[in-house]
């Protein structure tokens, strides 16, 4: 394969892949809700680590991060996930279904416990707390 054919399927793997950002009211402030769809890998995972960094600020209440529509991650994606759980200032809430990509590379990378992860929405954001969520 050509540097050519693989820039262009970079290019694409990249523009595949979709963040929302939502910010919401909550009692301490405001949350973030960043949802993704599509894959995370090495030609995107920098976007998702940029969506991470600025919904961030200013998000004192803290960041649901919505990965249920992400059929593929892989160590690139993951490693933005763990850095962005142990570096950001507000607390990081990761919402993903039983079984899915996301899930199991959690399990599989032995790192479920450091990265906190719930069903929906509405339990990610009851986790958030003044001192983070609770696994």
């Amino acid at each position: 394969m050509g540097s050519d054919e693989r820039e262009s399927e970079l290019r694409a793997a990249a523009e595949s892949l979709r963040i929302q950002t939502d910010r919401r009211p909550v009692e301490d402030g405001e949350v973030a809700f960043i949802s993704v769809e599509g894959e995370v890998d090495l030609a995107n995972a920098e976007e998702l680590a940029g969506a991470l960094r600025s919904g961030g600020d200013g998000a004192g209440g803290g960041i649901v991060l919505d990965l249920r529509e992400v059929p593929f991650m892989d160590s690139t994606g993951l490693k933005v996930i763990l850095i962005a759980s142990r570096d950001l200032g507000p607390p990081l809430a990761v919402v993903c279904g039983t079984g899915s990509a996301v899930r199991r590379l959690l399990d599989l990378a032995g790192v479920a416990d450091r990265v906190p992860s719930f069903e929906s929405e509405e339990e990610a954001l009851a986790a958030i707390g003044p001192t983070g969520p609770a696994a």
